[in-house]
């Protein structure tokens, strides 16, 4: 019997679980207050957990992608029912969850791009200096710059991004490259310069916070998906894209939903940079996941052009 005064279909508490850097914890205490406004009076109590990618700070995962090593012991809270919902960026989720999870909402995406840290960065990395020393170990901003600045030198860097950007100020490179958006809702004020989405695109599912609950439960957060449908469509667009490319082109990939939202463009670099590939699909009506999947089909089938 549901307690007293709680209302149909709304739960009157509900666990939240997330990682405890503090990037999550920033990011869960956004889904806690999209929680509180969707649901009510629901009381929501946040639990933390240590992931492999956080015991793992001395790994860099190059040559692989790092998606997945931050979401398992989260989301493993919630299956065993420990909590209700995992906070998540959605770049990190697996294009395939778990059996029994889902992806139960999104928030409005903030800030989808990279973020060139450091100072006086150039608006574009074709204008970084021979011998300038870029922070990075993703393998696609690696790649990246590697095609767009290919006397630039690459600074292997994890850890959290406020150690990131200290290596960077230590001396340990000139600029260090980051999610737009972790810099931003951490509220650092450090000089950088935004890289523009359409020519360099990010990681399918950045600058999106996603909510995961149990496959059956994901009615609870209908509201905060109708609240964020821009964000939702995104993101089934990027993860569809993600699915269908799979292995098959290269871990360096980029694929975004425009931000207008009238095409998905797709970018996906060699990884020593010698050759990119690119497309750019119009949206013409179609249903997210089948935009993604189009243009998925469409990348790999793109000839890889070698780099000027």
């Amino acid at each position: 019997m549901p307690p007293s005064g709680a209302r149909p279909g709304i739960p009157s508490a509900l666990v939240l679980v997330a990682r405890g850097s503090p990037l999550s914890r920033a990011q869960a205490a956004e889904a806690i207050a999209a929680l509180g406004g969707a649901l009510g009076g629901t009381l929501i109590e946040s639990r933390w957990v240590t992931t492999h990618g956080d015991r793992s700070t001395a790994t860099d995962f190059r040559g692989q992608s790092s998606i997945g090593v931050f979401e398992k012991e989260v989301d493993e809270e919630v299956l065993a029912r420990r909590a209700d919902v995992g906070v998540h960026s959605l770049k990190d989720l697996p294009p395939m969850l778990a059996p029994g999870l889902a992806v139960a909402a999104v928030l409005p995406r903030g800030p989808s791009g990279d973020l060139l840290v450091g100072t006086s960065p150039p608006p574009r990395l074709e204008d970084l200096r021979p011998g300038t020393r870029i922070g990075t170990s993703s393998p696609r901003r690696q790649a990246m710059v590697r095609y767009h600045a290919p006397g630039t030198i690459l600074v292997p860097m994890r850890g959290n991004v406020e150690t990131r950007i200290e290596k960077m100020r230590s001396g340990e490179c000139d600029y260090v490259m980051l999610a737009e958006a972790g810099v931003r809702r951490l509220g650092l004020e450090v000089p950088s310069r935004a890289l523009p989405v359409l020519d360099y695109p990010p990681a399918p599912g950045q600058g999106i916070i996603a909510l995961v609950s149990r496959a059956d439960e994901i009615g609870t957060f209908a509201v905060l998906r109708g609240r964020a449908r821009g964000a939702w469509e995104a993101m089934q667009a990027e993860r569809s894209f993600l699915a269908a490319i799979g292995g098959g082109c290269s871990k360096a990939l980029g694929g975004q939903l425009s931000p207008s939202g009238d095409r998905f463009v797709g970018m996906a670099w060699k990884e020593d940079g010698s050759a990119r590939k690119s497309v750019s699909v119009p949206s013409a009506g179609l249903p997210p996941e089948e935009l993604g999947r189009r243009a998925a089909a469409e990348l790999e089938k793109a000839p890889w052009r070698k780099r000027p």
